[in-house]
């Protein structure tokens, strides 16, 4: 086998493995009512999952230099720890995803990126959900119309890297001049949503979410999504960002205290 038919063959499998754990992560943060639970607890019994965590943690180029806020060592990118926590049943599960998220969208650790932006900034978050929409128009997508959620939760934009990543694959099959074209692509999609959308937000989101669920499975993939963002950046290149994130609410007009759309 020639060294690059080696170097292809590696990082084929180095991009399935990447895929892998986007999904695993945004699996584990899904709606239960979803069905998530039941693919979860299938995954308790698929060894490649931890296979694709060991490629992963293995590759020299996925180590940071260093952790940004609220980042986790590459010691902590590992789903068995998180299917260790899962609920015994769905209804468990359901119950602890309401007690942990709410009914409505969480003040305390929501999984939308724009409530992470200052709410006196409304143009600011309008122009980022503009963003990620037109990342996703971009290569086709839309919200799922069966499950309708906002394009800035967490699950749809690790949902959107793993897909980037499964268009990177696919270009393997294609001519060597449209190859190419594909690859710079996906890599250039990669890196800029996740230096401009995922990487800032994510970990404070993590970190919240283990402090609500402490010792819970949210708590498991709160640290698995925060070992899983810096080993990305490192891969793709992106700096750890200085800015430090927290929910920022809508506030109520004071002129609202007392009146009936106040209560």
């Amino acid at each position: 086998m020639t060294e690059t038919t080696c170097e292809t063959t590696s990082d084929a499998v180095a991009l399935m493995a990447r895929q892998s754990l986007y999904r695993f992560a945004a699996l584990s943060l899904l709606d239960p009512k979803a069905g998530s639970w039941e693919q979860l607890k299938a995954g308790c019994e698929d060894a490649l999952l931890c296979e694709a965590a060991g490629i992963v943690c293995n590759l020299p180029r996925a180590k940071p230099k260093k952790l940004g806020l609220g980042e986790h060592p590459l010691s902590e990118l590992d789903p068995s720890r998180v299917l260790a926590r899962l609920p015994d049943s769905c209804q468990e599960f359901n119950q602890e995803y309401e007690n942990t998220f709410g009914l409505l969208v969480s003040n305390a650790c929501p999984p939308y990126e724009t409530e992470y932006i200052n709410s006196k900034f409304a143009f600011q978050r309008s122009h980022s959900l503009a963003d990620i929409s037109g990342f996703y128009s971009a290569f086709g997508l839309t919200t799922s119309s069966a499950h309708p959620e906002r394009p800035d939760h967490i699950v749809q934009e690790l949902e959107f890297m793993a897909f980037l990543i499964g268009f990177e694959r696919q270009a393997a099959d294609c001519d060597v001049k449209v190859r190419q074209l594909r690859l710079d692509i996906c890599r250039d999609a990669q890196t800029q949503f996740l230096r401009e959308h995922l990487s800032w937000w994510a970990p404070a989101f993590a970190k919240l979410l283990s402090h609500e669920n402490r010792g819970g499975f949210y708590d498991a993939a709160g640290v698995f999504l925060s070992a899983l963002i810096p080993a990305e950046r490192a891969l793709l290149g992106v700096e750890p960002t200085e800015q430090h994130a927290e929910p920022s609410p809508l506030e109520r007009p004071e002129t609202c205290e007392g009146c009936e759309l106040a209560s």
